[in-house]
């Protein structure tokens, strides 16, 4: 059978069908590079953030903490507000990167803290900066879950900050 316009209905449909691969592969394609974009953003705004926490310890000569939430949502920056103790921190700034998912899982980030002249410390637990081990790398790892971004949904992205012990830093994409 035959349409005014000399196309024959399954022409039509073959051309619909072939149009509808491509729409659905160019909005797969969409998604891929704006959530590839976003945690290259957010990953941005925390080497910021460390770069914030290393000019401030250096200007103020004190240590200056970044600790990260239990659920992953946020991490929080606090400076030393007393030289001479580690019991007393002021608030500096709490990060949010999402407000609908996690940024990281807790147990692949560590809480640390910088001085003055750089270096980076592990937090223990009482919030004192762990003096009695050598200085090592600190890897830190962010990422975006699939969907609703739950904790039992898969990593679609995902990123690895290490922290060298003067400060350097190298991010890894996995």
């Amino acid at each position: 059978m035959k349409t005014k316009k000399g196309f024959s209905v399954i022409e039509l449909l073959v051309v619909m069908a072939v149009l509808a691969v491509v729409v659905t592969m160019s909005v797969r394609v969409g998604e891929s590079v704006t959530a590839n974009s976003r945690i290259t953003g957010l990953v941005n705004n925390f080497l910021a953030d460390f770069s914030s926490a290393k000019l401030l310890a250096s200007t103020e000569n004190r240590y200056v903490a970044i600790t990260f939430s239990d659920d992953g949502n946020s991490y929080t920056l606090q400076k030393q507000a007393d030289i001479t103790h580690f019991n007393d921190w002021t608030m500096v700034k709490t990060v949010s990167p999402f407000t609908d998912r996690q940024f990281f899982t807790p147990g692949e980030v560590s809480d640390f803290a910088v001085n003055s002249t750089g270096e980076v410390r592990l937090l223990k637990s009482d919030g004192t900066p762990d003096m009695t081990t050598a200085v090592g790398t600190i890897r830190q790892i962010f990422h975006i879950r699939k969907g609703r971004g739950g904790a039992g949904e898969p990593v679609v992205y995902r990123r690895t900050i290490q922290i060298f012990p003067y400060g350097g830093l190298k991010v890894e994409k996995n």
